[in-house]
Formats: C-alpha cells, sequence, structure tokens
C-alpha cells in the first residue's frame, strides 16, 4: 500500500497520497462542505460563472463538477493527486473555456487531497479556519447570500453578483492562492481575452 504522506499545519503535503482513506459516514458532510467552500475560492471557476464563460449554464456546469468530485474522492480506489488536477485541468477548459495557466487546477487538487485525508481523520480544524473566512467576508458584503444555505443547493455564483464579489471570493486563499485578475481583460492578436494576474501570468478562454 502506498503511504499516505504527513499533512503539515499549513496544508502541505510530505509523501504521496495514493492510497485512499474511506470517509467516515459522520465526517461526509463536513467534507462536502469543505469542497464547496474550496471552489468558492477557486477564482478562475467563479469567473467564469460570473462571466459565464461556459454559457448561460455556467452555474449549473460548475455543480456538476462539484458533485464529480465528491464522486471521484468517494469511489476513486486511490486518491492520485494528478488525476484530480487533471479532471479539473479538463473540465475548466472544455466546460468554461478557460486555459488555466495559473497553476490553479493542482492548487485546487492538492488542497482537496489534503482536506479529504484531514477530515477522513476526525480533524476539521482547515474546514473551520475555511468556513470562519467564508463567514466573515461575507459579513461584509451586504448582497452576500446565506453563508448557512445548503452546499448542494444554487451555490456556485450569482450572475447579479458584482466584479467586486468575485474578486473577493478568490481573496486571502491559503492554498487555492490564485491572484486577482485586472476588471479588464485584454485581448491578444489571436482574438482570446487574457484574464491578466499581478505575477503576470493569464487565462485564455475562447
Amino acid at each position: 500500500m502506498a503511504s499516505q504522506g504527513m499533512i503539515l499545519r499549513n496544508m502541505n503535503l510530505v509523501g504521496s497520497t495514493s492510497a485512499r482513506i474511506d470517509m467516515p459516514e459522520e465526517c461526509k458532510k463536513i467534507f462536502e462542505e469543505g469542497c464547496y467552500l474550496v471552489f468558492m475560492r477557486w477564482t478562475a471557476l467563479q469567473l467564469a460563472i460570473h462571466n459565464e464563460w461556459g454559457g448561460s449554464d455556467s452555474k449549473e456546469k460548475a455543480k456538476a463538477l462539484y458533485e464529480d468530485v465528491l464522486d471521484w474522492f468517494y469511489t476513486t480506489k486511490d486518491h492520485e493527486m494528478s488525476d484530480l488536477e487533471e479532471l479539473l485541468d479538463e473540465v475548466i477548459q472544455v466546460d468554461f473555456h478557460v486555459q488555466a495557466e495559473d497553476d490553479s487546477p493542482y492548487m485546487v487538487a492538492r488542497s482537496l487531497v489534503n482536506m479529504y485525508n484531514q477530515v477522513a481523520n476526525g480533524d476539521s480544524s482547515y474546514v473551520d479556519t475555511l468556513r470562519q473566512q467564508h463567514q466573515d467576508r461575507a459579513a461584509l458584503d451586504k448582497s452576500v447570500r446565506d453563508p448557512g444555505a445548503s452546499h448542494g443547493g444554487d451555490f456556485m455564483g450569482d450572475s447579479s453578483s458584482s466584479d467586486e464579489d468575485e474578486e473577493e471570493q478568490g481573496e486571502a486563499a491559503e492554498d487555492v492562492d490564485m491572484e486577482e485578475a485586472d476588471a479588464a481583460p485584454v485581448v491578444d492578436e489571436d482574438g482570446f481575452q487574457m484574464v491578466q494576474r499581478r505575477r503576470g501570468r493569464g487565462q485564455r478562454h475562447g
């Protein structure tokens, strides 16, 4: 059996995480909430939903991705981080027409695999931190929906929210460490929009 690795306090990983740990039934709700919170902090996905880069059903596509990720964790024999990264990268490209040049699929996959192992071992501290940060941001925004709303419901962004709302959802992420996008995208010579980030990397969508 492959080593499960060691999860550090900052959610960095030492070793591999290929062997799945069964998630206790009583911990699934906490893990699913954590997945929801990580997706809410994934700036590339939230921008794609807000701008409907995947079409008018972008929000539904995001929900489907969330459900597919949960299914992957609960049914896949081995939790290879690279496999989850490929799944996320493929969906963000195919369904949302986004070229994630910021390595965000890797960072999201890393956060989710590490969080799964942590919660499965009875430690919900990381999810607690994500929840508190989400509620703190929500308290500053009068238009944000109830943080206690169902995580399986209408949770992947709101087409009526402002650009500022979308940026706030991606700020201060410990592990999904994407930079905020500038308000105005730049169009390159091939006609693709480049969402510029402070560190000089962008993402393309068609």
